[in-house]
């Protein structure tokens, strides 16, 4: 995958979550424009892991090789989740 592809996903205005699925089936959910969690370069995304999920700030992070991405998918968001 390309960077832009995945910088693009995070532009996208009403930002929506999604999901990024691995080469190997690991999947990383991104459920909110959070930049500092999720950084973009060139062969390889860092993506900040919160633990619990509700901290603001990340625990770990996990190294993951942009050509090991293999697609982004949409998360399904319920009515009130949208409207908050």
């Amino acid at each position: 995958m390309a960077p832009q592809d995945l910088e693009s996903e995070l532009k996208k205005k009403p930002f929506r979550p999604f999901r990024i699925v691995t080469t190997t089936g690991k999947t990383y959910d991104i459920t909110e424009k959070d930049v500092p969690l999720l950084w973009i370069g060139k062969r390889t995304v860092l993506i900040g892991l919160r633990v619990p999920e509700t901290d603001p700030y990340f625990d770990r992070y996990e190294a993951v090789s942009l050509m090991h991405i293999v697609r982004l998918e949409p998360i399904p968001v319920s009515h009130d989740q949208q409207a908050a």
